[in-house]
């Protein structure tokens, strides 16, 4: 009988973090749903499996990060690992990596493993490995194989085999250095019926872990239960910085609609579920079963969001409609750019501008928050593409934008195109993230773009927002107070939220917000200057235009 600890590297740079001090801002942990499906087919489905239990590292800095010890995360972490090593024993060890952040991470993890007992397979999937395995394999000599794609069936014949290492050269979807070294280029091994795959035990994870992730700030301070739920896997199209492709393929997969609404059902009743997190890369490639399922989820009385991104184009009145009547309260719309030429030649993208502010209208009609993707910085976007998307977005009237520096994520084309033409400002993985440009290219000055997404998000989100220009303040307010609460020295925050307790009538809190933001104003050259190019105050003299210190932590504050 086998025993299988899988363990989650950290998907966010700890160095970073670090050096950001107060300003220090950690993403919103995700149930890790692949590892959970696997747990659930293999239990049920192997015959040699004795047990499985998870490690997820990114709880265990986030504590670190709250204490201020980011400095011992590598001592915490080999003393987590090791006494996992030695109480539970198992004979295969799996890291489940999602992004290149993580790739910092896999080594150091794997050495821990090896040097407590060398007889232990070491194994690695998920996103990062699949699209990287050659580079992951030569890198990482304690890892002695890779899984391509999802986990599923590969892992049940590694778990039931006699001798594992026949499967991993026998078996399309693992690949080892041996077999590398042969030209092997690993497979995908998937499960066409995901109804297969067993109900999920939500008590091998510690729910409390990962209940931040939801959009809508109207609920951020209310008590909730967030879940999150992938009804199909695959998506058919080929956005250049998606490497979707590499772990779920083109082809789509779903799960029934009965199945779904009764593991929502499940959620809702055994776990105390509030709030549904449907995390599909594409929901609407069925637009009647994705209909059919919102009318399902209307009579659950529960809450529902997006918060990956659904397309634009299917959004009409009637979905809208389905939307407000399932309980979704926000939804984020993957526009990704307000320039048809990035996102028909350089996206790859099948959207039209023109579609996006009649979806924008028709969830406002139904009261449907609407939050929107931005990615700029990509090779080929010039400054005229990135005014057409700051006009679209002043024009569209969102109640939120978030704007991401384009990411070369392994297996994405943007990554082949920034390798074979020399636009990455540098390879190392901590780097690439989305607060950071780390590609110069003809059009693209990766400080100019920084630039442009930390003022773009000020400029609309604050300065000219929609919300507050239409006399809604009602829907501004819980996005400033969630800023505040979060980065009490956020002067734009501090600032708007007054302006809506004044609206409110709240006039002695008013007085304190207002009053901190103009000392910021008063105390800080930087914020100062924004404040008066965007007319937030009268401009009173000349200051020079200086990037904030911790700029990736302000872009993040700001889209929080």
């Amino acid at each position: 009988m086998r025993r299988v600890l899988f363990v989650i590297p950290p998907y966010f740079d700890v160095h970073g973090v670090a050096a950001q001090g107060r300003a220090a801002v950690l993403p919103s942990f995700t149930i890790p749903y692949g590892i959970l499906s696997m747990e659930a087919y293999l239990r049920v489905n192997c015959s040699k499996l004795e047990a499985v239990r998870l490690i997820d590292l990114n709880v265990t800095l986030k504590k670190l990060v709250e204490d201020g010890r980011t400095d011992e995360y590598e001592a915490v972490f080999r003393r987590e690992i090791e006494a996992s090593l030695i109480e539970f024993r198992p004979q295969i060890f799996g890291v489940s990596a999602l992004f290149n952040t993580s790739f910092g991470y896999v080594e150091s993890v794997l050495d821990v493993v090896k040097s407590h007992d060398p007889s232990i397979l070491t194994i690695c999937g998920g996103g990062l490995p699949s699209a990287a395995f050659e580079m992951m394999l030569r890198t990482c000599p304690s890892l002695d194989a890779i899984c391509k794609g999802e986990g599923e069936l590969p892992m049940k014949a590694l778990i039931d085999s006699e001798d594992p290492w026949d499967v991993i050269t026998e078996h399309k979807a693992w690949v080892d250095r041996a077999q590398l070294a042969t030209g092997k280029v690993p497979q995908h091994d998937f499960i066409q019926e995901l109804d297969e795959i067993p109900e999920f035990d939500y008590s091998f994870i510690d729910l409390d872990n990962y209940n931040s992730r939801s959009i809508d700030k109207r609920y951020a301070d209310r008590p909730k239960r967030e879940m999150a739920i992938h009804t199909s896997r695959g998506c058919p199209f080929l956005c250049v910085f998606c490497s979707n492709p590499s772990l779920h393929g083109r082809s789509m997969r779903a799960m029934s609609v009965e199945r779904v609404v009764n593991d929502v059902t499940r959620m809702r009743d055994e776990f105390d579920m509030t709030v549904l997190l449907i995390e599909d890369d594409h929901f609407f490639f069925d637009k009647e079963r994705a209909k059919t399922l919102l009318k399902a989820f209307a009579d659950l009385g529960i809450r529902c969001e997006f918060p990956n991104g659904v397309a634009v184009y299917a959004i009409d009145d009637e979905v809208a409609f389905l939307f407000s009547a399932a309980g979704v309260s926000a939804v984020v719309l993957a526009v990704e750019s307000g320039s048809d030429y990035v996102l028909n030649h350089i996206i790859k993208k099948p959207l039209k501008k023109k579609l996006i502010r009649p979806a924008v209208e028709a969830l406002r009609r139904h009261d449907v928050r609407s939050h929107v993707f931005i990615v700029v910085g990509l090779p080929g976007e010039m400054d005229e593409h990135r005014k057409e998307t700051m006009d679209m977005l002043l024009e569209t009237g969102f109640d939120w934008i978030h704007i991401n520096l384009a990411i070369p994520i392994f297996g994405s084309r943007l990554y082949d195109i920034c390798v074979e033409n020399g636009y990455l400002e540098t390879t190392r993985a901590e780097d690439f993230v989305a607060t950071r440009a780390n590609i110069r290219a003809p059009g693209v000055d990766p400080i100019a773009v920084e630039n442009f997404a930390y003022e773009a998000q000020l400029r609309v989100n604050f300065a000219e927002s929609a919300n507050m220009r239409l006399g809604r303040h009602h829907i501004a307010m819980p996005y400033f107070q969630n800023v505040v609460s979060k980065y009490p020295e956020h002067a734009f925050g501090q600032f708007f939220y007054a302006k809506c307790l004044e609206l409110e009538g709240r006039f002695q809190e008013a007085r304190l917000h207002r009053a901190h933001a103009e000392r910021i104003f008063a105390d800080d050259p930087w914020w100062r200057d924004l404040a008066e190019r965007f007319g937030v105050i009268e401009r009173s003299e000349p200051a020079d235009h200086l990037l904030p210190s911790a700029l990736g932590a302000e872009l993040q504050a700001i889209s929080a």
